[in-house]
């Protein structure tokens, strides 16, 4: 049994998913010379706005703007652009999370928590367990290195060697999330000898390898329960399962995705202060 493939294995239903576009080739496509990945097609030139952002990122992480991100005035002028054009690059990254405005004083780093949230907050597992009063138990059943599926390889805009890590958790003994993640081997290729079983992949990449974990882009359906995932969850094919896609990105850099399938009989409770885009909740003009 490989559940190492990605989307959802031996269902008969396909899934649309908008925000994860489906790779040209097919994930176990190999040629005598490797791994047979998908052209790309030609890349037009990134507008202006785009190189201001990136240099803004960049920036960020080498930690060059303690003391504040650069101002319109002098973003316009390094780049030769006008201030509308600046001013664009500086919303995208405040609606994207990295930087604050503060009025009278300017724009800064944002140093709000390690993780971004959106429906769902990202958190390591054991904080849901905590929540939910139960005992959990991380079973590793495959840690190592592998090339990745083109698709993963698309969305992790990295061509080389991955980790792959199959993980099932347990609460109260009763399996309830599997999780196939690729990490890109060449920000964390050691996490193989460490325990995976005792400690958060995501508090790893933040405090060990220093990769700060700034945005995430995830999509979440709800799907009966693959075949071939049955035995693990001890339950029958079709049994109702939550399946999400995720990535997680270090500023403009993608460190990790991941497919996680959960029973579709949790609940989760949680608290946290939102994030809230204003214009979301304008009422409509008469």
């Amino acid at each position: 049994m490989d559940t190492g493939i990605t989307g959802v294995p031996n269902c008969n239903k396909k899934i649309h998913m908008p925000v994860f576009p489906p790779s040209p080739a097919a994930p176990n496509t190999r040629t005598e010379d490797g791994p047979a990945y998908p052209v790309r097609a030609m890349v037009k030139k990134a507008p202006k706005y785009q190189k201001i952002k990136q240099y803004i990122l960049q920036g960020i992480a080498a930690r060059n703007f303690t003391a504040g991100v650069p101002s319109e005035n002098q973003l316009a002028e390094k780049f030769s652009v006008s201030r509308m054009t600046a001013r664009r690059a500086l919303d995208d990254l405040e609606r994207e999370g990295s930087v604050e405005r503060i009025p009278g004083k300017g724009t800064f780093v944002r140093r709000s928590g390690h993780y971004t949230q959106g429906f769902f907050r990202v958190r390591p597992f054991r904080k849901w367990a905590e929540d939910l009063g139960a005992v959990l138990r991380t079973e590793v059943i495959e840690a190592r290195v592998v090339d990745p599926p083109p698709d993963v390889a698309d969305l992790l805009e990295y061509r080389d060697q991955t980790i792959r890590l199959r993980i099932l958790n347990h609460l109260n003994e009763i399996p309830v999330r599997y999780a196939v993640r690729y990490l890109r081997a060449d920000q964390c290729a050691d996490i193989l000898w460490e325990n995976l079983a005792e400690n958060s992949i995501h508090d790893m990449l933040i405090n060990k390898y220093g990769l700060s974990l700034t945005r995430i882009s995830q999509s979440m359906t709800a799907v009966g329960l693959p075949a071939a995932l049955a035995d693990l969850f001890g339950e029958a094919p079709g049994y109702p399962v939550f399946y999400f896609r995720r990535i997680a990105y270090s500023y403009d850099v993608p460190v990790t995705y991941v497919e996680y399938f959960m029973r579709g009989d949790m609940a989760f409770k949680d608290t946290f202060t939102p994030t809230l885009d204003v214009s979301d909740f304008r009422t409509a003009s008469s």
